[in-house]
């Protein structure tokens, strides 16, 4: 906490300021020397008393925000006082995280009355701007006496407030050249494997619907498609922001976490079982190794982790990042997007 107070409102002139309006009392005018002395007393305990009420003041956060580039939403702080007494107009501010703005600013202020064991919203507009963490640097208070004589500025922490994933960049499927007479490739859903499509045969009473139109006006032979989708069990997502000498894919890590997010926003909508893996850990030590699951949570915490990485995480051992894509397999099916610059 810190006191902002003019230079002249110093304890040592209050002090001094008070012997004066004492021998004024005992030889000179009364009224002026009741002013004096209450003013010099007003200016020695007020600091005391503001640290005091200091002390019954936190801030709280509400929800946690979920928001996608160019979203805009309404947060809520709520200033929650234990005070005895009111404090008045009381001003919040503070920096916020690059990845959002508040009314095209990075700096937000706001003022609001504080009364007798409240709590009071601030509410906080913003527009998120690219992928991240949503958090500011911290919340400043800013609690006045009733004359402005005096200003006492406290800092809370504040945790994360929400996080802006990543846009979904529709992952490029690839595709298989056609090696029978009427065979064509399908679109298919991410989930499935790249080699799925649809194979035709002659038509022996197969349902009208699956009759092949396009390929009988080809040939003149009436046949039937037959769908061949691969699905595996469970689904692995490898995103390799790295090449094979450890250095950073700067210039394609936004276009893979977003290609990524899309695959995992796939396998989500059929109900698929998906992990993800990443070559990075955070500075606290902890590894990007997600197993295969499934449902909005585990949907909601992969896309956080899509949303935290950054290109200031620490590279993992190549041949470690390795031996843990390696331990996959089987009905697991392996999507790997990135490395050695593709």
């Amino acid at each position: 906490m810190q006191l902002v107070s003019p230079r002249y409102l110093e304890s040592g002139y209050m002090w001094l300021l008070f012997v004066v309006g004492v021998f004024t009392a005992l030889y000179g005018n009364v009224f002026l020397a009741s002013v004096i002395i209450g003013f010099s007393l007003y200016a020695l305990i007020m600091p005391e008393l503001l640290f005091r009420l200091a002390e019954y003041v936190h801030v709280e956060v509400t929800d946690e925000l979920k928001l996608f580039p160019n979203d805009e939403e309404t947060y809520t702080i709520k200033l929650v006082s234990t005070a005895p007494v009111p404090l008045g107009v009381v001003r919040l501010s503070g920096y916020l995280h690059p990845t959002v703005e508040s009314e095209e600013h990075a700096f937000w202020r706001q003022e609001n009355y504080v009364g007798r064991e409240a709590a009071v919203a601030y509410t906080l507009p913003l527009k998120a701007i690219r992928r991240g963490p949503i958090r500011m640097e911290a919340i400043g208070m800013e609690i006045r006496d009733p004359l402005r004589m005096f200003s006492l500025y406290k800092e809370d922490p504040l945790d994360r407030i929400g996080y802006v994933f990543p846009e979904f960049l529709p992952y490029p499927i690839p595709k298989r050249p056609p090696t029978l007479p009427g065979e064509e490739m399908v679109r298919h859903s991410a989930y499935r494997d790249p080699e799925t499509f649809q194979s035709v045969a002659p038509y022996h009473g197969q349902p009208m619907r699956q009759l092949y139109w396009s390929a009988y006006a080809k040939t003149g032979e009436l046949l039937a498609r037959t769908e061949q989708p691969v699905q595996a069990n469970e689904y692995v997502v490898v995103l390799d922001l790295l090449t094979k000498d450890g250095r950073a894919l700067t210039h394609q890590i936004e276009r893979l976490i977003s290609q990524a997010a899309a695959l995992c926003r796939d396998f989500e909508k059929e109900n698929a079982s998906y992990g993800l893996i990443v070559p990075t850990l955070t500075k606290e030590g902890i590894t990007y190794d997600l197993a295969p699951g499934s449902g909005e949570t585990h949907f909601r915490k992969v896309m956080t982790t899509l949303a935290c990485l950054s290109e200031r995480d620490f590279p993992l051992a190549r041949s470690l990042f390795e031996r843990k894509v390696a331990k996959y397999g089987g009905s697991q099916s392996i999507l790997r997007l990135g490395g050695d610059g593709r």
